[in-house]
């Protein structure tokens, strides 16, 4: 992690759903199934390194990024230090690359832990302390929101799959990116 002085407000973003886009436009992997933040995380079955990166490879490496995308990363780098914080167990650098979306992110930071994407990630925001977090999973926003010891503001990206009601307050329900943006952009 980076241990610089940051210029503006941090803001981590999750990848999945919210930069890059599922196959097909159908975001499977999210639920709205909240855990509980007094119970101990589960852990996670990591498959061996050379399986995972191959098995990632190939379920990540033909996606095309959200519609919103890139504009949105332009305009949310003039506000925030971008951070990349993924449940994903291999770097994304690369795919931002072939896009030209790398220019706006200053860190990405996969779960190398034995932790599922919710937990990894509540982990992380309590270190990092971000401003804000975006995700598109339910779950890791309620979890999030409901054990906020770090003060940040969690946006909840629109999907079906997530519309479930009952979100803590701490939830902000958004169009994607773009709505980040214009959020941001009437706070200031």
């Amino acid at each position: 992690m980076t241990t610089e002085p940051r210029t503006r407000p941090l803001i981590t973003l999750d990848f999945d759903g919210v930069i890059c886009s599922p196959p097909f436009g159908l975001n499977l992997g999210i639920t709205a199934d909240f855990l509980d933040p007094l119970a101990p995380p589960p852990t996670a079955s990591v498959p061996p390194r050379g399986i995972g990166e191959f098995a990632d490879y190939l379920r990540f490496n033909f996606r095309r990024p959200m519609h919103d995308a890139a504009e949105s990363l332009r305009a949310l780098a003039e506000l925030r230090e971008i951070v990349v914080l993924t449940g994903r167990r291999t770097s994304p650098h690369d795919w931002l690359a072939r896009y030209d979306l790398d220019q706006y992110i200053e860190e990405i930071i996969v779960n190398d832990t034995d932790l599922k994407s919710p937990h990894f990630k509540l982990r992380m925001v309590e270190a990092l302390r971000p401003s804000e977090h975006v995700d598109d999973d339910g779950r890791t926003a309620q979890l999030l929101a409901q054990a906020n010891t770090a003060g940040t503001r969690v946006f909840l990206c629109d999907w079906p799959r997530n519309r479930a009601p009952g979100y803590a307050p701490g939830v902000t329900r958004t169009s994607g990116l773009s709505g980040v943006v214009e959020a941001l952009r009437g706070e200031s």
